[in-house]
């Protein structure tokens, strides 16, 4: 980012976790990674962000990280996290798909003593995890509000591309219907999972049935690439989409106009904050159990301000 959000950002990471990795034995230890699944970059620039750090710390990333893909099932996350603990994982850094579901797996680390960092989207039982990195997942939802509320008059009508399983998905969600309130006209809340596959037929569905439908808001850029998508198929250029993660892949379409915003993240930030976080841990020190991660809404207005050939 040209701006000087990663650097605010990461000035707010683990107190003291410098000295802490002069104590750790690092080339002894081995971190797991468990995202919700590799099928979306926003996973994969996390791991960059993961393996950076532990190769800026003198780690061998290829021998001390370990990675798994559950492929967004729950049920086979759980049982990734037991095989890891039996391979003897010292630290394990988690995304859930599901919040609740995964307090399984949290168990068995628990029992096994192995500290979990938890990132992106908060656990529901978040007292056995040792600490949550994660974006301001609430205010990515307001800042898209604010914008669309200014773009629109109200009583304008508005469809919500959803993923009610996942607490920062709802977290966005709540952000944009809290401050939009009855300004706008919800039409319809679709759970598409944040797929752009799922989203696509879901927003040709409600062009149809709404004919003077004004916007589109979803929870992550993926979604709205559906969106964008089927306003491309229906001819449909003036109705705004709105997304959440600040993709690359998708900040092309901000640019040209076929998409209006994106509250872009820091994936690559967060992963490098769990690292610090996980071996700070190990190291039997205090942390600050919520971390949070600044947002920023990147609009066709403000884009040049920003490098979108990579995440921010």
């Amino acid at each position: 980012m040209k701006k000087t959000l990663a650097a605010m950002t990461m000035a707010l990471a683990v107190a003291g976790s410098m000295t802490a990795f002069a104590e750790a034995d690092l080339a002894e230890l081995k971190i797991a990674y468990v995202p919700t699944t590799m099928n979306n970059p926003f996973w994969s620039a996390m791991m960059g962000g993961i393996e950076d750090k532990m190769a800026e710390l003198g780690m061998d990333v290829e021998s001390q990280l370990v990675t798994v893909d559950a492929n967004s099932d729950q049920a086979t996350m759980n049982n990734y996290v037991n095989d890891l603990l039996n391979e003897g994982v010292d630290a394990i850094i988690l995304a859930p798909m599901d919040c609740g579901a995964v307090t399984e797996a949290l168990l068995a680390c628990e029992a096994e003593g192995v500290p979990v960092i938890n990132v992106d989207t908060p656990v529901d039982a978040l007292d056995k995890v040792a600490a949550i990195i994660a974006s301001d997942n609430y205010k990515a939802g307001v800042d898209c509000a604010e914008d669309m509320m200014a773009k629109l008059p109200e009583g304008s009508k508005v469809a919500v591309m959803n993923q009610p399983n996942g607490t920062a998905c709802v977290d966005r969600e709540n952000g944009f219907k809290d401050t939009v309130g009855d300004y706008f006209e919800i039409v319809s809340t679709t759970n598409t999972e944040g797929d752009t596959a799922k989203t696509l037929p879901a927003a040709e569905d409600a062009l149809t049935a709404d004919e003077d439908l004004a916007a589109f808001f979803c929870i992550n850029d993926m979604g709205a690439l559906g969106c964008v998508q089927a306003c491309a198929s229906a001819g449909a250029e003036d109705i705004l989409i709105y997304g959440v993660d600040g993709n690359p892949d998708f900040m092309g379409y901000v640019a040209d106009g076929s998409a209006t915003a994106s509250a872009a993240q820091q994936p690559s930030v967060i992963g490098a904050m769990a690292v610090e976080a996980a071996i700070a841990v190990l190291n039997g020190e205090e942390i600050e159990h919520e971390q949070i991660v600044d947002v920023a809404l990147i609009t066709g207005d403000n884009i040049a301000d920003f490098d979108i050939t990579d995440w921010q």
